[in-house]
């Protein structure tokens, strides 16, 4: 697509998502295309190299391309959250099993306001998840967009990486 042709190019496209989200943390856009661009960074694997690449497979004990994605469920279990806020916002699902909110003003929010006073955006999975309830958008993106740098390091290593401006590593 364009100039992006290969799993590499579409991960450089997920840290510049992530990188834009990180300077506009209450931006519903940016934190829904780098969730989009996250989710399906698994299907740009799978179909630049992973489908046949046999030797990986057995490493990661995969059979299939369903069986990789529940490989990455397991690997990171926040993909699950991704794929839900990715699937949500392309087909209109509003209930995915969590609130989702824009945290605006002081004394809004569990963590009062973002960087320099800014608002941000939450998931809520209610009181049951108990000390788990509330995770920051930018958390949860993080957490994958690592995954992600983590897994292309280790099984297709190699590649030049783009480096994300603001990772904290």
């Amino acid at each position: 697509m364009f100039d992006i042709s290969n799993a590499h190019d579409f991960y450089a496209m997920l840290v510049q998502d992530f990188d834009e989200f990180f300077e506009d943390q209450q931006s519903s856009r940016r934190a829904i295309h780098c969730a989009i661009t996250a989710y399906h960074l698994h299907e740009w694997v799978w179909g630049d190299w992973l489908g046949s690449d046999y030797l990986t497979w057995k490493a990661l004990n995969i059979r299939d391309k369903e069986s990789f994605v529940a490989w990455v469920d397991r690997a990171c279990p926040w993909f699950t959250f991704i794929q839900a806020l990715a699937n949500g916002s392309k087909h209109f699902i509003r209930n995915q099993g969590f609130d989702t909110q824009k945290i605006q003003g002081y004394g809004a929010g569990p963590y009062g306001v973002g960087p320099y006073g800014s608002g941000y955006l939450l998931l809520d999975f209610g009181e049951e998840a108990a000390e788990l309830r509330y995770v920051p958008a930018l958390d949860l993106l993080e957490v994958v967009v690592r995954f992600w740098r983590d897994f292309l390091t280790r099984y297709r290593p190699g590649a030049d990486l783009p480096v994300s401006k603001n990772h904290i590593d």
